[in-house]
């Protein structure tokens, strides 16, 4: 496992995995996080504010959200639960206006969510349940928006990690951070996510990217197995790479699902 301090200055203290939170505290986090939404103080120069919206997230209760706290010991108990019956990820809405999204990911195991970005966006995630790879980068030189095609965009790897319930939460900025991020559900697992301001395609859209492919090289067979071709290595921790704006395959796909939780207002 690779990581760095990218996050560790908002990251003050570590999630209960829904066992310490109060009845109000879903609504504390959203009622504070729509009021620095709204007077432009959701920002990393903000850091108070950051890290109380942080502190306040990882004390949020599993059974605020409509979830079993026994989730947090058996992830696979918890899919079947929450009906994740194939390689679907679901997304359930908590909230949704002009100025945010807030909801849940919910993953089945092996699920991935590709590398993708977040435009002039602000994002706190939390892991509720099982065990999640979360590989992040951020842009060398930020490419105006928006990226429709073409290669050649250079990225820097700041954060690879798996994450766990008692992990805290993450939050990524529209520079820092590690902007553009990849998740993969090494068990069934469910996100927390809430971002600011939402998607809003042309002018901010979700793109998609992977590390840019060099020609495959064939290796001379060295016994019966035969030859296997060499792709690109994975980058190290700090390494600049090449990304390429790229379409997902048919098999990604995230699909709605009902919020079993309390609402928010």
């Amino acid at each position: 496992m690779q990581q760095n301090g990218t996050f560790a200055s908002y990251n003050q203290t570590s999630s209960s995995g829904g066992s310490s939170g109060s009845s109000s505290t879903l609504q504390a986090f959203f009622s504070s996080a729509k009021a620095a939404v709204l007077r432009g103080g959701l920002n990393e120069t903000n850091t108070e504010t950051v890290n109380s919206l942080l502190r306040l997230m990882s004390h949020i209760s599993l059974e605020e959200l409509g979830l079993d706290p026994d989730m947090v010991q058996d992830p696979f108990l918890g899919a079947l639960k929450l009906h994740l019956r194939d390689s679907r990820i679901k997304y359930m809405r908590i909230y949704e206006d002009h100025t945010l999204t807030f909801g849940l990911f919910c993953f089945p195991a092996g699920a991935t969510i590709p590398l993708h970005n977040h435009p002039g966006m602000t994002v706190f995630s939390r892991l509720l349940f099982g065990r999640l790879r979360v590989s992040a980068f951020d842009w060398v030189v930020q490419p105006p928006e928006p990226i429709t095609e073409g290669s050649g965009h250079r990225a820097q790897l700041v954060y690879d990690a798996t994450v766990e319930a008692s992990s805290p939460p993450l939050v990524l900025f529209p520079a820092s951070g590690g902007n553009l991020h990849e998740f993969t559900a090494e068990t069934p697992c469910a996100v927390l996510d809430l971002l600011t301001p939402p998607y809003e395609p042309p002018t901010r859209n979700c793109t998609y990217y992977r590390l840019q492919r060099p020609p495959m090289v064939w290796p001379v067979a060295r016994s019966a197995g035969g030859r296997a071709p060499v792709g690109p290595p994975l980058p190290a921790l700090g390494e600049v790479v090449e990304l390429e704006v790229f379409e997902p395959p048919d098999s990604f796909e995230v699909v709605s699902g009902l919020y079993p939780g309390d609402p928010v207002s």
